[in-house]
């Protein structure tokens, strides 16, 4: 059911050069209504006006059930990044949701794949702590540009100590030196095709850069995968605002809009 509330920026984390955590509360205290996976709607306000962006909560730390969570990155010349990592603390948003279908199955499958790039790692924290006690066989493939961008690293590797059944596996755009033994050199496709994979068992979970979740898709669906195993969330970024403070889209981008409006009015 989608509620509609105001929240109140209270923490500010930097989790890279270019990436903060924006903790935000409910001002009136309340439980924050969402399965894991799902995103919120934030409504700020600048001095063009308000404007709206989407964000899958990333609570993966110490946030209480009335707080939100949200991952982002700085986009050159992008209205809400450059909002965001100008506020101070106690900045008011009102906040509408939750939406979304990147949630886990209601059956989980013997094995669940967690593809994602930069700040799509989001919504799977949420998920990490159901997963782990139902010990499901768990693969993170997590494409970013280099190991600084790594993001929640301590927290992942800790989690990950006593998690035999997960497998943990970073691939890095640009090469890096002294790989560890779940480091990559190249994109998470090429990290993908090196498993044995089964359309009976094996269901993805696929989250950010539209090509990334479009280059998976396609190899997946030359295996026999389907959108019945396979469920998708692209990340959009508007880079550039015009004079009426709607963001100025690509056609891609509008047709990725449209296809996200859709799936919530399902």
């Amino acid at each position: 059911m989608v509620e509609h509330f105001s929240a109140q920026l209270t923490r500010i984390r930097q989790l890279s050069e270019s990436t903060k955590e924006f903790r935000f509360q409910r001002t009136d205290d309340r439980l924050v209504q969402y399965d894991p996976g799902q995103f919120l709607r934030f409504t700020f306000c600048d001095n063009k006006g308000s404007f709206e962006r989407s964000y899958s909560l990333g609570n993966f730390t110490d946030a209480s059930e009335s707080e939100m969570d949200l991952v982002v990155s700085a986009v050159p010349g992008g209205r809400a990044s450059e909002y965001l990592f100008g506020c101070n603390h106690g900045v008011l948003a009102q906040v509408a949701g939750p939406y979304g279908r990147l949630v886990l199955p209601k059956k989980l499958p013997k094995r669940l794949f967690l593809i994602a790039t930069s700040t799509g790692v989001a919504p799977f924290l949420t998920m990490l702590s159901i997963l782990k006690a139902d010990n499901v066989e768990v693969v993170l493939l997590f494409g970013v540009r280099n190991r600084s961008e790594f993001l929640y690293a301590d927290e992942l590797v800790t989690i990950l100590k006593d998690w035999t059944n997960c497998t943990l596996q970073l691939c890095y755009s640009r090469n890096e030196a002294q790989l560890n033994h779940f480091e990559n050199n190249g994109y998470v496709t090429k990290v993908l095709g090196g498993f044995k994979l089964d359309p009976g068992n094996d269901r993805f979970l696929i989250c950010g850069n539209p090509n990334m979740v479009d280059d998976c898709f396609n190899e997946l669906k030359l295996l026999g995968f389907s959108t019945r195993e396979v469920v998708r969330e692209k990340y959009l970024f508007a880079s550039q605002t015009g004079g009426n403070g709607q963001a100025d889209l690509s056609d891609d981008q509008k047709r990725l809009i449209a296809e996200k409006l859709l799936k919530h009015k399902s």
